[in-house]
């Protein structure tokens, strides 16, 4: 090897150590990073990876999962009425005649009613917009008793057709009704007010108060007064626990009675206090009832 070369490769190397320590003199004189920020980086890191995989995980899943988890599940009627029972015929209006038809029913299954608030909200939930309960706070007194019964029927002309009776009771001791409101609602094929008029000759003959109130707009809330001294009856569901056996009462009461969308409303109602004021704060709770305003 010349001395040409030789002074080349002398060169080359001394330029690399001094290199090696200038790189080495930089690193001793960086701060080093405290141990509580290194710890919050990896913190920060981690949580940022976590959150990009669970939405790549959702951005997997199949549309129709993610739906059903958003809306959760409706119960269904088997879901909820489980008890069969004894019972016998079914609540109707007595004062509608078009409307008779509703206990022309053929094999005609009772159920136990639930009991609570939690269960008539569960069983509303399942009936989805059909009806839209009060809060107990609002209603012009105070029950002690809160249950819904279900009657399932097949009609004359072969329909299937399912009673809900919501009830709100004030029961005294003895087990007597003192005070209630009643809230029915039945699937129907067609509607029985179609071709109702209203008779003045009816009325006067009968003593019944009979007024249309008005429901919306376009459909009617048919309202009849209590006349204790007439003979039109109001009747619904009661049960006997002992004899495990769904029975219809029988009395008096001021009614109201209504078609929306597929379904009768019937609502009947026994309370204190003063009449019209008492009228007028059932109407909105039926209203309520059946359009959820």
């Amino acid at each position: 090897m010349d001395k040409h070369t030789m002074q080349v490769l002398q060169d080359v190397s001394a330029h690399k150590e001094a290199i090696i320590h200038k790189v080495r003199q930089q690193i001793q004189q960086e701060p080093v990073m405290p141990k509580a920020r290194w710890t919050y980086r990896a913190v920060t890191i981690m949580i940022t990876c976590s959150i990009l995989l669970f939405i790549a995980w959702q951005a997997a899943k199949p549309m129709d999962e993610l739906a059903t988890q958003d809306e959760g599940v409706t119960p269904t009627f088997t879901d909820l009425f489980q008890t069969e029972v004894e019972g016998k015929d079914t609540a109707f209006s007595n004062f509608f005649p078009l409307a008779n038809y509703l206990s022309q029913a053929k094999h005609i299954q009772y159920y136990a009613p639930l009991q609570g608030l939690e269960a008539m909200q569960s069983v509303a939930t399942s009936l989805e917009d059909v009806v839209h309960l009060t809060d107990p706070e609002n209603l012009p007194f105070q029950p002690n008793i809160h249950e819904v019964y279900a009657i399932s029927a097949k009609m004359e002309d072969g329909s299937q057709q399912t009673q809900f009776q919501f009830s709100y009771k004030e029961k005294s001791s003895t087990g007597v009704d003192l005070q209630f409101i009643n809230f029915t609602v039945t699937n129907v094929k067609y509607n029985p007010l179609a071709s109702y008029v209203k008779s003045k000759n009816m009325e006067e003959t009968l003593g019944m108060k009979v007024s249309n109130i008005g429901l919306n707009f376009m459909n009617p809330l048919f309202y009849r007064e209590m006349s204790p001294e007439r003979g039109y009856v109001y009747t619904y569901y009661n049960y006997d626990e002992t004899d495990k056996r769904i029975f219809q009462m029988t009395t008096r009461a001021n009614e109201f009675y209504s078609y929306y969308n597929g379904y009768v409303y019937h609502i009947g109602y026994q309370l204190d206090g003063d009449p019209q004021e008492v009228q007028e704060k059932m109407a909105i709770l039926a209203r309520d009832f059946i359009l959820g305003e």
